[in-house]
């Protein structure tokens, strides 16, 4: 359906705040805001959310309405996050070395055969979830633990052309393998080895893919 010129200018309004990062993932959208600012009704407002609600810029939620949830970013964007993924989770992994501290491996290696085995790809997310909520089990840092949640969830917003859509998912099972191994071998060099290795492949395999 042709967009009328309002409901164009409330929807590119909407989609470069989103693009720019002027509005990050979760944040509410608020119509008579919008229409404050455009100086249009709130109907052409409501006709451009629907729109990248389909898009996928945009998610509606009961008791929450309508909140950013763009499902798409550039490469730039992606390899930005993995360089702060990677120094965050170093430092962890050296915290984890000098405090002598231990966590369980045998969890997050049944939540791997969970995710080997399951075909269902939003369950596959779930079970990444878990994953990483018990590999940062002694990250006391509640606000680094968030970034690197919120920042590890995001590189599911990139698409490698030529790769099966159980690439991403598959890269992160052998690394979380790789790393459980280093851990209970105390080999933590070699840890921070392993997630550096797996942010350069998936860097490398993306930009590639883009040439």
């Amino acid at each position: 359906m042709k967009k009328s010129r309002m409901q164009l200018l409330a929807y590119n309004y909407i989609k470069d705040n989103i693009e720019k990062d002027k509005w990050e993932n979760e944040v509410r959208l608020v119509e008579q805001d919008i229409s404050n600012e455009l100086q249009i009704s709130r109907t052409p407002i409501r006709e451009a959310i629907n729109s990248l609600i389909l898009e996928g810029y945009l998610e509606k939620e009961v008791n929450r309405g309508v909140t950013v949830k763009k499902q798409i970013i550039s490469v730039e964007e992606f390899v930005e996050r993995t360089q702060l993924l990677e120094l965050l989770l170093s430092n962890y992994l050296f915290q984890l070395q000098v405090k002598r501290l231990k966590f369980d491996t045998s969890k997050i290696k049944i939540y791997l055969i969970n995710l080997e085995d399951e075909k269902d790809f939003s369950k596959k997310k779930l079970y990444l979830g878990e994953i990483l909520l018990a590999f940062l089990g002694k990250l006391e840092n509640k606000v680094v633990k968030q970034i690197i949640i919120k920042n590890f969830q995001q590189l599911h917003y990139i698409v490698f052309p030529n790769e099966t859509p159980n690439f991403l998912n598959q890269e992160i099972n052998d690394c979380m393998i790789k790393l459980c191994d280093n851990i209970e071998k105390n080999e933590y060099e070699l840890a921070r080895k392993t997630i550096r290795v797996f942010f350069n492949r998936l860097n490398l395999e993306l930009i590639d893919q883009q040439i």
